[in-house]
């Protein structure tokens, strides 16, 4: 697959003003770079000027402001056009999208979808837990960004009680009893929970995945899943839509008639992509990794539901 032809992971970050957005997304933009992930960051911002995309530059990566008004609706067409740019000029390996205040997640889910070189991986809601106090004098597009997210991430942890954060819970699961929670102390929170893989970054999950700094995460945590056969992809899809609520995340590859695949799944949604006979990659037949709350009292279920597939 050509650099002009490939689909790049397309992750959209959302979050009520001041909860910690950029202090996230750098943090993770660091993981990403340590795995040699050539990242470009776009910043939308209301006002005329934006220190964050400028100091992300001293991250030696791509950052893009589109300021003076919202990319899912003023500022549509400038988004389309910075993306094909982006693209074109400097071929990353993932996006990263930073929404303004008052965006809505689920216009820029669609916007995301409906670009031929775009494919979403995850919408992502942070919340304040020191100052967030529910929904009831917010706007409704404050609403929507807890109400359609993949997964949400609790910042400021480390700032807060358990009794805060139980607070907090109730307020999220009163609009959204589904998507995942996660902490990030410090505003940091594992890349590995955050995004999926692409097929030139499959090399990457051959090393043995560590999650033992998960403890942030509480009770968050991962196993991985090898072996040599080939998987039907049909019948792995099925498999993956069955999966126990407590698993929100599994990504890593297989073989299903002697052609690789990219499997990313999180939540109903599963994502497969081919890879390029030409990498001539020495993989085993099939490795998955799933991630989720306690996945290990789950795991000898799992792994008989795959071997028998």
């Amino acid at each position: 697959m050509t650099n002009q032809t490939k689909v790049l992971p397309t992750t959209v970050v959302n979050g009520f003003l001041g909860s910690g957005k950029t202090t996230i997304i750098s943090h993770l933009i660091d993981q990403l770079i340590a795995k040699n992930e050539k990242v470009v960051y776009v910043k939308n911002e209301i006002g005329e000027t934006d220190l964050d995309a400028q100091l992300m530059r001293g991250k030696n990566i791509v950052a893009k402001e589109l300021l003076n008004g919202c990319i899912c609706c003023t500022l549509v067409g400038p988004f389309l056009a910075s993306i094909n740019e982006l693209i074109s000029t400097y071929h990353p390996d993932r996006i990263i999208i930073e929404s303004a205040g008052s965006a809505d997640p689920a216009s820029l889910a669609l916007m995301v979808d409906n670009h031929p070189n775009l494919k979403r991986d995850g919408v992502i809601s942070i919340i304040d837990v020191v100052n967030f106090n529910g929904y009831e004098k917010i706007n409704q597009v404050t609403k929507r960004q807890t109400e359609f997210t993949d997964l949400i991430v609790f910042n400021k942890v480390e700032l807060a009680d358990d009794s805060r954060k139980k607070q907090v819970v109730g307020y999220v699961r009163e609009i959204n009893e589904k998507s995942p929670i996660v902490e990030a102390k410090n505003g940091q929170v594992n890349s590995d929970l955050i995004f999926g893989i692409s097929s030139n970054l499959i090399p990457g999950i051959e090393e043995d995945h560590n999650h033992s700094d998960h403890a942030q995460e509480d009770e968050i945590s991962a196993f991985t899943y090898v072996n040599q056969k080939q998987v039907n992809k049909d019948k792995l899809k099925e498999f993956l839509q069955q999966l126990p609520k407590n698993i929100f995340r599994v990504k890593g590859f297989f073989t299903s008639e002697n052609r690789t695949w990219v499997v990313n799944h999180v939540f109903k949604r599963t994502d497969f992509e081919e890879v390029s006979p030409e990498k001539k990659l020495d993989l085993p037949g099939t490795k998955l990794i799933f991630i989720g709350y306690k996945p290990k009292n789950n795991q000898a279920e799992i792994v008989k539901n795959l071997e028998n597939l």
